[in-house]
């Protein structure tokens, strides 16, 4: 089951959808946020963690599957680790490409000015008609690009700009469950974490976190940014089968 991020959802996931499903059945979901938001919504300030993590849930029941492995890019990476705690026995595995999981960060006890400047950010976009501008703001702050001025010239910038609103709902309700970092050590399927060779350190701080946390996580670095599985995706998939192959059918 493959999980999207916060931009384009489930489009993203298309070509290892394809590949992945010569041995695999693989499906891909929309979260509320990229329907609705790739369809010029506006953020709804009901939309949490939960309505996330149960939306998934009901997805699956829907489909009849009782439990899969799991793989999320950002949000939807973030959205996994909530769904892996609340519902463990339908976890099978993991693969999480930078997870946007910033509480992580604020419980360490170690402010950190651009994690506070990103999460300002983005969840003043919460609710908003999100311009192109924010957009790009959001892509220099994500790692896509190396400055706001970079992101029109960015070959995948006209692909952005029409879901530019699923913005608007990454609220700090819907990137805050309520979660401690303590109860990472309750997950106990393998986990294949994914981090990019030139993303912003904050998301790299994240996965490493994630790597001493969880018991049974691995952690692996591929050329790229925040895309790094799209980037580099032979390398992601070639680790993603063995991932799949060790964790079991």
């Amino acid at each position: 089951v493959l999980v999207p991020g916060g931009l384009t959802g489930w489009i993203s996931w298309i070509p290892h959808a394809e590949r992945l499903s010569a041995g695999w059945k693989t499906i891909r979901v929309q979260p509320i946020h990229n329907e609705l938001g790739s369809a010029g919504q506006p953020g709804d300030p009901s939309y949490t963690a939960e309505t996330e993590r149960e939306s998934l849930r009901m997805t699956l029941d829907a489909l009849g599957v009782e439990d899969a492995h799991f793989a999320g890019w950002s949000g939807g990476a973030r959205a996994l680790i909530e769904f892996a705690l609340a519902h463990a026995e339908r976890v099978r595995s993991l693969m999480l490409v930078e997870p946007a999981a910033y509480w992580i960060l604020d419980q360490l006890g170690s402010p950190n000015p651009e994690v506070e400047h990103v999460n300002t950010f983005i969840h003043g976009l919460a609710g908003t008609a999100v311009t192109e501008d924010d957009l790009a703001e959001f892509l220099e702050l994500a790692g896509f690009v190396a400055s706001k001025a970079d992101a029109p010239r960015h070959p995948n910038w006209e692909r952005w700009v029409p879901h530019r609103m699923a913005l608007s709902w990454q609220s700090e309700e819907s990137d805050r469950s309520g979660r401690s970092i303590e109860e990472l050590a309750s997950i106990r399927c393998p986990v294949l974490l994914v981090k990019g060779s030139v993303t912003a350190d904050w998301l790299k701080r994240v996965v490493d976190e994630l790597g001493e946390r969880v018991p049974a996580a691995r952690v692996i670095e591929l050329p790229g940014d925040h895309a790094c599985h799209i980037q580099s995706m032979d390398a992601f998939l070639d680790e993603c089968s063995k991932h799949l192959t060790a964790a079991g059918p």
